[in-house]
């Protein structure tokens, strides 16, 4: 059992060395299967992003510290370029060593998924699912309007370490985002 801790708590020291004291080798994460769906009133979003792991990133989700996706959405009036309705969610990632499981925490829902399969709950983590966006009401007819998702990791602190230490390297300091093709509010509803 001990030796299963230090090796758990080992990785976590090694991805806070070689984050730091390497070039992080990232990707450039986007957003692919970008939805809306109306439900009566109600407007929900779906989507996912697609290339956005590492396996350095792997070893710091396995390393027992709390990891944040931020996730914010906004309804764009195209012709304005003003922002009609906006939602913003985290989606937190946590492994436990002590119960060999993982928790992803996802806020648009309020919900916890748990698992021991780690392809799995990075899968979770990553999408949002038929998330509660905006009311219908707050589109004019005969306007056209068009949907931006981006995502980003926040800093963290980590034991031992003065700094802290910018997540973002890990998708080479790039932000995804996706626009979608614009559209009118009654072909949302069709």
């Amino acid at each position: 059992m001990l030796q299963f801790l230090a090796n758990k708590l080992g990785a976590g020291a090694l991805i806070v060395s070689q984050f730091l004291l390497t070039a992080v080798v990232g990707t450039e994460p986007y957003f692919q299967d970008v939805t809306l769906e109306v439900a009566g009133e109600r407007v929900f979003c779906s989507g996912q992003l697609v290339e956005s792991f590492t396996p350095d990133l792997d070893l710091l989700l396995q390393s027992g510290d709390t990891v944040i996706i931020h996730f914010e959405v906004d309804l764009v009036d195209e012709a304005k370029d003003s922002v009609v309705a906006i939602a913003d969610w985290e989606h937190h990632f946590l492994y436990s060593i002590l119960e060999d499981e993982y928790t992803v925490y996802r806020a648009e829902d309020d919900k916890r998924f748990k698992s021991t399969d780690f392809e799995e709950a990075r899968q979770e983590w990553v999408k949002i699912e038929k998330a509660f966006f905006c009311h219908m009401r707050v589109m004019e007819d005969d306007q056209r309007y068009y949907l931006r998702m981006s995502a980003f990791m926040e800093e963290m602190e980590m034991p031992g370490i003065t700094a802290k230490v910018n997540l973002m390297k890990f998708w080479n300091r790039i932000r995804p985002v996706h626009n979608s093709a614009s559209f009118e509010k009654r072909q949302l509803v069709q």
